[in-house]
Order: C-alpha cells, then structure tokens, then sequence
C-alpha cells in the first residue's frame, strides 16, 4: 500500500474558478528546473488546476499551498513563470514529487549503558 500525503509548495497567490496561482517556494523551483540561479520565495508563480490541491488542506489566498502527492504523481501538467514578469508556459509537475517516497524508519539497537565501552571497569 501506497502512502497518501500532501506536499507543501508555496504560498497562494489567487485562486480562480478552478486555477490556483501559488508564489513557490525556491526548493519548489529547483526541482522543476534544475540547477536553475536562486531566486528569493515567491519570485517563480505556479498556476495549477484545483483538483490537484490537497482536500484535507485546501488553498486559501495568503496561505500555504498542499497539493496532493498522489495527484501530482499522475504527472500533470501546470502553467509555470519563472522569473515572475507574467510570461507563463507549461511544465510537467511530477518533478515536484521528486524523492518524496516515504521511509520507513530504521529502528535503531541501543547498547545498555553499563555495557558501552566507556563505562566498563577494566579488568586487571
């Protein structure tokens, strides 16, 4: 079974009918074009389709932004600008799921304190 989550992308511009217009977050940026220069949070804009927003969290202008993991798996498409001056064009947003597959946590085997090296008596 597939773990269900929703990934936090940036802040929400706008939203309208059904687009939402989200002021990304830079590692949100570099995912979808890599090895791109920094830019200050919320210089690149995301417009997506609302139905890929997260419905246990969904959008509200002013605050952050979840889209759905499982949605943007289905490799999507939205209308990305990059450097903020209103020129949009498409970009596949699966990227945005990039190294998001859940771990499971390693159960760490802790030695006893009277057992760890530093805390033996030496044996003379």
């Amino acid at each position: 079974m597939q773990d269900s989550f929703d990934i936090a992308i940036g802040r929400c511009e706008s939203i309208s009918g059904n687009e939402v217009v989200v002021e990304l977050e830079a590692a949100m940026v570099s995912r979808l074009v890599p090895g791109h220069p920094w830019h200050r949070n919320g210089t690149s804009k995301l417009e997506v389709d609302l139905a890929l927003c997260s419905r246990l969290r969904p959008p509200q202008a002013g605050r952050e932004t979840f889209l759905s993991r499982e949605a943007i798996l289905l490799d999507p498409s939205g209308r990305f600008d990059l450097l903020g001056d209103g020129h949009y064009t498409l970009v596949r947003l699966q990227p945005l799921a990039a190294n998001t597959e859940p771990q499971p946590p390693n159960p760490t085997i802790k030695t006893p304190w009277t057992e760890r090296p530093s805390h033996r008596r030496s044996r003379d």
